[in-house]
Protein backbone atom coordinates (compact mmCIF):
# COMPACT_ATOMS: atom_id res chain seq x y z
CA UNK A 1 0.00 0.00 0.00
CA UNK A 2 1.10 3.58 -0.42
CA UNK A 3 3.07 3.84 2.79
CA UNK A 4 0.46 4.64 5.41
CA UNK A 5 -1.14 7.82 4.16
CA UNK A 6 -3.44 7.45 1.15
CA UNK A 7 -6.64 5.98 2.51
CA UNK A 8 -9.07 6.53 -0.38
CA UNK A 9 -9.50 4.78 -3.68
CA UNK A 10 -7.78 1.60 -2.54
CA UNK A 11 -9.97 -1.47 -2.53
CA UNK A 12 -8.96 -2.30 1.02
CA UNK A 13 -10.13 1.10 2.20
CA UNK A 14 -12.97 2.03 -0.11
CA UNK A 15 -14.67 -1.22 0.84
CA UNK A 16 -14.89 0.24 4.32
CA UNK A 17 -16.47 3.54 3.30
CA UNK A 18 -20.11 2.74 3.98
CA UNK A 19 -19.44 0.90 7.23
CA UNK A 20 -16.84 3.08 8.92
CA UNK A 21 -19.06 5.53 10.75
CA UNK A 22 -21.25 2.84 12.20
CA UNK A 23 -18.27 0.73 13.14
CA UNK A 24 -16.53 3.62 14.81
CA UNK A 25 -19.52 4.81 16.81
CA UNK A 26 -21.18 1.58 17.80
CA UNK A 27 -20.49 -0.49 20.87
CA UNK A 28 -19.67 -4.14 20.88
CA UNK A 29 -23.18 -5.28 21.67
CA UNK A 30 -21.68 -8.30 23.41
CA UNK A 31 -23.92 -10.57 25.50
CA UNK A 32 -23.01 -10.94 29.17
CA UNK A 33 -20.07 -13.28 29.64
CA UNK A 34 -18.54 -12.66 26.23
CA UNK A 35 -14.97 -11.39 25.95
CA UNK A 36 -14.67 -8.29 23.80
CA UNK A 37 -11.54 -7.63 21.76
CA UNK A 38 -11.15 -4.01 20.69
CA UNK A 39 -9.60 -3.82 17.19
CA UNK A 40 -8.34 -0.49 15.83
CA UNK A 41 -7.21 0.11 12.26
CA UNK A 42 -6.87 2.68 9.51
CA UNK A 43 -6.96 0.02 6.79
CA UNK A 44 -8.67 -3.31 7.33
CA UNK A 45 -10.14 -4.57 4.09
CA UNK A 46 -12.89 -7.17 4.44
CA UNK A 47 -13.13 -6.51 8.17
CA UNK A 48 -16.82 -7.42 8.37
CA UNK A 49 -16.28 -10.79 6.68
CA UNK A 50 -13.22 -11.41 8.82
CA UNK A 51 -15.00 -10.61 12.07
CA UNK A 52 -17.94 -12.85 11.17
CA UNK A 53 -15.61 -15.76 10.40
CA UNK A 54 -13.54 -15.20 13.53
CA UNK A 55 -16.51 -14.97 15.87
CA UNK A 56 -17.98 -18.14 14.37
CA UNK A 57 -14.70 -19.96 14.98
CA UNK A 58 -14.29 -18.48 18.47
CA UNK A 59 -17.61 -18.57 20.38
CA UNK A 60 -17.56 -16.28 23.37
CA UNK A 61 -15.23 -13.70 21.80
CA UNK A 62 -16.72 -10.61 20.20
CA UNK A 63 -14.78 -8.08 18.17
CA UNK A 64 -15.42 -4.36 18.48
CA UNK A 65 -13.94 -2.73 15.39
CA UNK A 66 -13.04 0.96 15.15
CA UNK A 67 -11.75 2.55 11.96
CA UNK A 68 -9.81 5.81 11.78
CA UNK A 69 -8.24 7.93 9.13
CA UNK A 70 -4.50 7.36 9.17
CA UNK A 71 -3.81 10.81 10.64
CA UNK A 72 -6.35 10.43 13.45
CA UNK A 73 -5.10 6.93 14.18
CA UNK A 74 -1.52 8.07 14.71
CA UNK A 75 -2.59 11.14 16.67
CA UNK A 76 -4.59 9.03 19.13
CA UNK A 77 -2.56 5.86 19.36
CA UNK A 78 0.19 6.60 21.87
CA UNK A 79 -2.08 8.20 24.46
CA UNK A 80 -4.61 5.40 24.03
CA UNK A 81 -2.01 2.69 24.49
CA UNK A 82 -0.38 4.28 27.53
CA UNK A 83 -3.69 5.06 29.24
CA UNK A 84 -4.92 1.49 29.06
CA UNK A 85 -8.11 2.64 27.31
CA UNK A 86 -6.97 1.84 23.82
CA UNK A 87 -7.26 -1.21 21.57
CA UNK A 88 -6.36 -4.79 22.29
CA UNK A 89 -5.37 -5.38 18.66
CA UNK A 90 -3.92 -2.56 16.63
CA UNK A 91 -2.41 -1.90 13.25
CA UNK A 92 1.26 -1.02 12.68
CA UNK A 93 3.09 -0.21 9.45
CA UNK A 94 6.73 -1.11 8.87
CA UNK A 95 9.30 1.61 9.32
CA UNK A 96 8.69 4.57 11.57
CA UNK A 97 5.36 3.30 12.94
CA UNK A 98 6.91 0.09 14.25
CA UNK A 99 9.88 2.06 15.57
CA UNK A 100 7.65 4.59 17.35
CA UNK A 101 5.12 2.19 18.87
CA UNK A 102 6.97 -1.12 19.09
CA UNK A 103 7.73 -0.54 22.76
CA UNK A 104 4.02 -0.43 23.57
CA UNK A 105 3.05 -3.82 22.16
CA UNK A 106 3.62 -7.46 22.97
CA UNK A 107 6.46 -9.51 21.51
CA UNK A 108 4.54 -11.91 19.28
CA UNK A 109 7.51 -14.20 18.61
CA UNK A 110 6.99 -16.45 21.66
CA UNK A 111 3.24 -16.63 20.97
CA UNK A 112 3.85 -17.58 17.34
CA UNK A 113 6.39 -20.22 18.32
CA UNK A 114 4.01 -21.72 20.85
CA UNK A 115 1.22 -21.96 18.27
CA UNK A 116 3.14 -22.83 15.09
CA UNK A 117 6.43 -24.28 16.30
CA UNK A 118 10.06 -23.20 16.27
CA UNK A 119 10.10 -22.76 12.49
CA UNK A 120 7.06 -20.49 12.41
CA UNK A 121 8.88 -17.73 10.53
CA UNK A 122 9.36 -20.04 7.54
CA UNK A 123 5.61 -20.04 6.99
CA UNK A 124 5.63 -16.35 6.08
CA UNK A 125 7.17 -14.09 3.50
CA UNK A 126 10.55 -13.32 5.11
CA UNK A 127 10.37 -9.55 4.63
CA UNK A 128 6.80 -9.58 5.90
CA UNK A 129 8.05 -10.74 9.27
CA UNK A 130 11.40 -8.94 9.36
CA UNK A 131 10.00 -5.46 8.67
CA UNK A 132 7.54 -5.75 11.54
CA UNK A 133 10.25 -6.54 14.09
CA UNK A 134 12.23 -4.04 16.16
CA UNK A 135 14.87 -4.37 18.85
CA UNK A 136 14.75 -8.14 18.72
CA UNK A 137 11.00 -8.26 19.28
CA UNK A 138 8.26 -9.24 16.84
CA UNK A 139 6.03 -6.19 17.15
CA UNK A 140 3.41 -7.36 14.66
CA UNK A 141 2.50 -10.07 12.17
CA UNK A 142 1.78 -9.14 8.56
CA UNK A 143 -1.71 -8.48 7.24
CA UNK A 144 -0.65 -8.89 3.60
CA UNK A 145 2.23 -7.93 1.34
CA UNK A 146 2.68 -5.03 -1.06
CA UNK A 147 5.40 -3.59 -3.26
CA UNK A 148 6.05 -0.40 -5.19
CA UNK A 149 8.28 0.07 -8.22
CA UNK A 150 5.49 -0.54 -10.71
CA UNK A 151 3.62 1.45 -13.29
CA UNK A 152 0.04 0.57 -14.12
CA UNK A 153 -1.09 1.27 -17.64
CA UNK A 154 -4.22 1.43 -19.74
CA UNK A 155 -3.65 -1.32 -22.30
CA UNK A 156 -6.43 -0.10 -24.59
CA UNK A 157 -5.08 3.44 -24.65
CA UNK A 158 -1.60 2.19 -25.55
CA UNK A 159 -3.06 0.07 -28.35
CA UNK A 160 -5.11 3.01 -29.61
CA UNK A 161 -2.04 5.29 -29.73
CA UNK A 162 0.25 2.63 -31.16
CA UNK A 163 2.61 2.81 -28.19
CA UNK A 164 4.25 0.20 -25.96
CA UNK A 165 5.24 0.00 -22.34
CA UNK A 166 8.61 1.79 -22.06
CA UNK A 167 11.65 0.07 -20.60
CA UNK A 168 13.67 3.20 -19.85
CA UNK A 169 13.22 6.94 -19.47
CA UNK A 170 14.25 7.77 -23.02
CA UNK A 171 11.61 5.41 -24.41
CA UNK A 172 9.07 6.83 -21.99
CA UNK A 173 9.66 10.40 -23.14
CA UNK A 174 9.11 9.37 -26.76
CA UNK A 175 6.02 7.37 -25.80
CA UNK A 176 4.60 10.33 -23.88
CA UNK A 177 5.08 12.62 -26.85
CA UNK A 178 2.88 10.34 -28.96
CA UNK A 179 0.30 9.89 -26.22
CA UNK A 180 0.02 13.62 -25.59
CA UNK A 181 -0.28 14.34 -29.30
CA UNK A 182 -3.31 12.03 -29.30
CA UNK A 183 -4.94 14.15 -26.58
CA UNK A 184 -4.18 12.11 -23.47
CA UNK A 185 -2.04 12.67 -20.39
CA UNK A 186 0.95 10.38 -20.01
CA UNK A 187 1.93 9.71 -16.38
CA UNK A 188 -0.72 10.83 -13.90
CA UNK A 189 1.07 11.76 -10.69
CA UNK A 190 0.14 13.55 -7.48
CA UNK A 191 3.37 15.31 -6.56
CA UNK A 192 1.61 17.02 -3.66
CA UNK A 193 1.91 13.72 -1.79
CA UNK A 194 5.32 12.95 -0.31
CA UNK A 195 4.75 9.19 -0.34
CA UNK A 196 4.07 9.16 -4.08
CA UNK A 197 7.24 11.14 -4.80
CA UNK A 198 9.30 8.90 -2.54
CA UNK A 199 8.08 5.79 -4.35
CA UNK A 200 9.09 7.22 -7.72
CA UNK A 201 12.52 8.30 -6.50
CA UNK A 202 13.16 4.90 -4.93
CA UNK A 203 12.20 3.37 -8.28
CA UNK A 204 14.70 5.59 -10.08
CA UNK A 205 17.63 5.10 -7.69
CA UNK A 206 17.03 1.34 -7.54
CA UNK A 207 17.34 1.37 -11.31
CA UNK A 208 20.54 3.43 -11.34
CA UNK A 209 22.30 1.20 -8.80
CA UNK A 210 20.08 -1.43 -7.21
CA UNK A 211 20.13 -1.35 -3.43
CA UNK A 212 22.48 1.60 -2.88
CA UNK A 213 19.70 3.70 -1.41
CA UNK A 214 19.48 1.32 1.54
CA UNK A 215 23.18 1.87 2.23
CA UNK A 216 22.49 5.62 2.29
CA UNK A 217 19.55 5.17 4.63
CA UNK A 218 21.83 3.17 6.94
CA UNK A 219 24.46 5.93 6.81
CA UNK A 220 26.91 3.85 4.75
CA UNK A 221 26.62 5.83 1.50
CA UNK A 222 26.46 9.55 0.74
CA UNK A 223 23.27 11.05 -0.64
CA UNK A 224 25.35 13.44 -2.75
CA UNK A 225 27.00 10.58 -4.66
CA UNK A 226 26.74 10.34 -8.46
CA UNK A 227 24.09 7.65 -8.44
CA UNK A 228 21.76 9.72 -6.28
CA UNK A 229 22.37 12.80 -8.42
CA UNK A 230 21.56 10.85 -11.58
CA UNK A 231 18.32 9.63 -10.04
CA UNK A 232 17.40 13.14 -8.87
CA UNK A 233 18.10 14.55 -12.33
CA UNK A 234 15.89 11.84 -13.82
CA UNK A 235 13.20 12.81 -11.29
CA UNK A 236 13.36 16.43 -12.43
CA UNK A 237 13.20 15.40 -16.08
CA UNK A 238 9.88 13.65 -15.50
CA UNK A 239 8.43 17.13 -14.95
CA UNK A 240 10.47 19.10 -17.48
CA UNK A 241 10.36 16.62 -20.37
CA UNK A 242 6.65 15.92 -20.51
CA UNK A 243 6.30 12.57 -18.77
CA UNK A 244 4.34 13.79 -15.74
CA UNK A 245 1.21 15.76 -16.51
CA UNK A 246 1.31 19.51 -15.97
CA UNK A 247 0.14 20.89 -12.63
CA UNK A 248 1.19 17.73 -10.77
CA UNK A 249 2.80 19.59 -7.86
CA UNK A 250 -0.65 20.85 -6.80
CA UNK A 251 -2.34 17.45 -7.13
CA UNK A 252 -2.76 14.57 -4.70
CA UNK A 253 -2.28 11.02 -5.93
CA UNK A 254 -5.79 10.17 -4.72
CA UNK A 255 -8.08 11.33 -6.23
CA UNK A 256 -6.45 13.98 -8.44
CA UNK A 257 -4.13 11.65 -10.34
CA UNK A 258 -5.91 8.35 -9.89
CA UNK A 259 -9.33 9.45 -11.14
CA UNK A 260 -8.13 10.54 -14.62
CA UNK A 261 -6.24 7.26 -14.87
CA UNK A 262 -9.39 5.26 -14.06
CA UNK A 263 -11.40 7.28 -16.55
CA UNK A 264 -8.99 6.64 -19.43
CA UNK A 265 -7.62 10.16 -19.60
CA UNK A 266 -4.03 9.17 -18.67
CA UNK A 267 -1.98 6.23 -19.88
CA UNK A 268 0.15 5.48 -16.79
CA UNK A 269 0.27 5.87 -13.04
CA UNK A 270 3.08 4.89 -10.67
CA UNK A 271 1.63 2.74 -7.90
CA UNK A 272 2.22 -0.66 -6.35
CA UNK A 273 0.56 -4.00 -5.84
CA UNK A 274 -2.05 -2.47 -3.52
CA UNK A 275 -3.55 -1.03 -6.70
CA UNK A 276 -4.17 -4.45 -8.25
CA UNK A 277 -7.46 -5.33 -6.49
CA UNK A 278 -9.10 -2.03 -7.40
CA UNK A 279 -8.10 -2.08 -11.08
CA UNK A 280 -7.80 -5.72 -12.11
CA UNK A 281 -10.75 -7.42 -10.42
CA UNK A 282 -14.42 -7.06 -11.30
CA UNK A 283 -15.32 -6.55 -7.65
CA UNK A 284 -12.62 -3.94 -7.24
CA UNK A 285 -13.61 -2.02 -10.33
CA UNK A 286 -17.19 -1.81 -9.09
CA UNK A 287 -15.87 -0.11 -5.97
CA UNK A 288 -13.54 2.12 -7.99
CA UNK A 289 -16.40 3.06 -10.28
CA UNK A 290 -18.16 4.65 -7.34
CA UNK A 291 -15.33 7.16 -7.04
CA UNK A 292 -15.50 8.56 -10.58
CA UNK A 293 -18.29 9.80 -12.85
CA UNK A 294 -17.11 8.49 -16.22
CA UNK A 295 -17.54 4.77 -16.97
CA UNK A 296 -14.41 2.68 -16.46
CA UNK A 297 -14.01 0.66 -19.65
CA UNK A 298 -10.28 -0.07 -19.62
CA UNK A 299 -8.17 -3.16 -19.03
CA UNK A 300 -5.34 -2.23 -16.68
CA UNK A 301 -2.02 -4.04 -16.46
CA UNK A 302 1.28 -3.44 -14.68
CA UNK A 303 4.98 -3.35 -15.52
CA UNK A 304 8.22 -2.49 -13.68
CA UNK A 305 8.98 1.23 -13.43
CA UNK A 306 11.20 2.16 -16.42
CA UNK A 307 14.95 2.54 -16.03
CA UNK A 308 16.24 5.99 -15.11
CA UNK A 309 18.36 6.38 -18.26
CA UNK A 310 18.88 4.84 -21.69
CA UNK A 311 20.04 1.26 -21.32
CA UNK A 312 19.25 0.95 -17.62
CA UNK A 313 16.96 -1.91 -16.74
CA UNK A 314 13.58 -1.23 -15.13
CA UNK A 315 13.60 -1.13 -11.36
CA UNK A 316 13.25 -4.14 -9.12
CA UNK A 317 10.19 -4.05 -6.88
CA UNK A 318 10.61 -2.93 -3.28
CA UNK A 319 8.28 -3.15 -0.32
CA UNK A 320 7.22 -5.60 2.34
CA UNK A 321 4.20 -6.01 4.59
CA UNK A 322 1.53 -3.46 3.79
CA UNK A 323 0.82 -3.36 7.52
CA UNK A 324 0.61 -5.74 10.42
CA UNK A 325 -1.37 -6.65 13.53
CA UNK A 326 -0.05 -6.11 17.05
CA UNK A 327 -1.30 -6.63 20.61
CA UNK A 328 -1.22 -3.80 23.11
CA UNK A 329 0.82 -4.46 26.23
CA UNK A 330 -2.10 -2.89 28.11
CA UNK A 331 -4.63 -5.39 26.77
CA UNK A 332 -6.86 -6.82 29.49
CA UNK A 333 -7.26 -10.12 27.62
CA UNK A 334 -4.13 -10.90 25.65
CA UNK A 335 -5.16 -14.50 25.03
CA UNK A 336 -8.28 -13.40 23.16
CA UNK A 337 -6.30 -10.71 21.37
CA UNK A 338 -3.76 -13.30 20.22
CA UNK A 339 -6.56 -15.49 18.90
CA UNK A 340 -7.64 -12.61 16.66
CA UNK A 341 -4.11 -11.78 15.51
CA UNK A 342 -3.28 -15.42 14.77
CA UNK A 343 -6.58 -15.77 12.88
CA UNK A 344 -5.74 -12.72 10.76
CA UNK A 345 -2.26 -14.08 10.06
CA UNK A 346 -3.07 -17.74 9.49
CA UNK A 347 -4.77 -19.60 6.66
CA UNK A 348 -8.37 -18.44 7.10
CA UNK A 349 -7.60 -14.76 7.53
CA UNK A 350 -5.04 -14.76 4.74
CA UNK A 351 -7.45 -16.57 2.42
CA UNK A 352 -10.01 -13.81 2.99
CA UNK A 353 -7.39 -11.26 1.89
CA UNK A 354 -6.36 -13.37 -1.09
CA UNK A 355 -9.96 -13.65 -2.26
CA UNK A 356 -10.16 -9.89 -2.89
CA UNK A 357 -6.80 -9.68 -4.63
CA UNK A 358 -4.54 -8.74 -1.73
CA UNK A 359 -1.25 -10.64 -1.66
CA UNK A 360 -1.00 -12.99 1.35
CA UNK A 361 2.03 -12.95 3.62
CA UNK A 362 1.46 -16.62 4.37
CA UNK A 363 3.42 -18.49 1.68
CA UNK A 364 0.96 -21.37 1.46
CA UNK A 365 -1.92 -19.13 0.34
CA UNK A 366 -1.96 -17.97 -3.30
CA UNK A 367 -3.65 -14.77 -4.36
CA UNK A 368 -6.93 -15.40 -6.14
CA UNK A 369 -7.17 -14.65 -9.87
CA UNK A 370 -10.74 -15.88 -10.31
CA UNK A 371 -12.21 -12.37 -10.40
CA UNK A 372 -9.96 -10.74 -12.99
CA UNK A 373 -11.51 -8.41 -15.55
CA UNK A 374 -9.48 -9.87 -18.42
CA UNK A 375 -7.56 -13.14 -18.74
CA UNK A 376 -4.37 -11.22 -19.57
CA UNK A 377 -4.30 -10.07 -15.96
CA UNK A 378 -3.83 -13.57 -14.54
CA UNK A 379 -0.16 -13.82 -15.54
CA UNK A 380 0.37 -10.25 -14.39
CA UNK A 381 -1.01 -10.91 -10.91
CA UNK A 382 0.91 -14.17 -10.55
CA UNK A 383 4.10 -12.35 -11.56
CA UNK A 384 3.41 -9.74 -8.89
CA UNK A 385 3.04 -12.41 -6.22
CA UNK A 386 6.31 -14.03 -7.28
CA UNK A 387 8.03 -10.63 -7.17
CA UNK A 388 6.95 -10.20 -3.55
CA UNK A 389 9.21 -13.08 -2.52
CA UNK A 390 12.37 -11.42 -3.92
CA UNK A 391 12.08 -7.70 -3.16
CA UNK A 392 15.21 -5.58 -3.44
CA UNK A 393 14.42 -3.69 -0.24
CA UNK A 394 11.83 -1.81 1.74
CA UNK A 395 9.66 1.26 1.08
CA UNK A 396 9.29 2.88 4.46
CA UNK A 397 12.39 4.81 5.54
CA UNK A 398 12.78 4.00 9.26
CA UNK A 399 14.08 7.48 10.20
CA UNK A 400 11.29 10.08 10.13
CA UNK A 401 13.63 13.07 9.84
CA UNK A 402 15.45 11.51 6.90
CA UNK A 403 12.21 10.61 5.16
CA UNK A 404 10.96 14.17 5.65
CA UNK A 405 14.21 15.61 4.29
CA UNK A 406 14.11 13.45 1.16
CA UNK A 407 10.44 14.24 0.61
CA UNK A 408 11.19 17.97 0.88
CA UNK A 409 14.08 17.66 -1.58
CA UNK A 410 11.87 15.88 -4.12
CA UNK A 411 9.12 18.46 -3.74
CA UNK A 412 11.53 21.37 -4.25
CA UNK A 413 13.16 19.82 -7.31
CA UNK A 414 9.75 19.03 -8.81
CA UNK A 415 8.65 22.63 -8.25
CA UNK A 416 11.91 23.98 -9.69
CA UNK A 417 12.86 25.81 -6.49
CA UNK A 418 16.01 23.74 -5.86
CA UNK A 419 18.66 22.14 -8.04
CA UNK A 420 19.18 18.38 -7.67
CA UNK A 421 22.68 18.68 -6.16
CA UNK A 422 21.55 21.35 -3.71
CA UNK A 423 18.54 19.31 -2.61
CA UNK A 424 20.61 16.17 -2.07
CA UNK A 425 23.16 18.08 -0.01
CA UNK A 426 20.37 19.01 2.38
CA UNK A 427 19.33 15.35 2.62
CA UNK A 428 22.90 14.35 3.39
CA UNK A 429 23.06 16.98 6.11
CA UNK A 430 20.10 15.40 7.86
CA UNK A 431 21.44 11.90 7.30
CA UNK A 432 24.77 12.83 8.88
CA UNK A 433 23.01 14.14 11.99
CA UNK A 434 21.07 10.93 12.71
CA UNK A 435 21.85 8.52 15.50
CA UNK A 436 21.37 5.07 14.04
Amino acid sequence: MPRTTPSSFRLAVTALAVALAAAACGGSGSPPGDTTVKWWAWNAGEHERTIAAFEKANPGIKVEFTAYSNADYLNNLRSALTSGKGPDVLQLAPGATVANYGDLVEDLGPLAEKQWGAGWRDRFNELGVDQLAANGRQAALPAYMSAAGLIYYNSGLLEKTGTKVPKDLAEWKATCKTIKAAGYDCLAHGAKDAWANLDVYLSLINSVKPGIVYDAIAGKADWTGPEFLQAMQAWRSLFTDGVISSGATAKAEYPDAFSPFLEGKAAFIALGTWNTPGTMTRTGLKVSQQTVSAPIKSVFLSAPFPGAATGLAPTAAFGGPDNGWAISSQSADRDAAWKLVSFLSDTEGQTIQAAVGNFPALLSVPVSTSDVVDSSQVDDIERQQKTLTSLIGYRQIPYPDLETALARALSEVAAGTAEPAEALAAVQGVSSSLTR
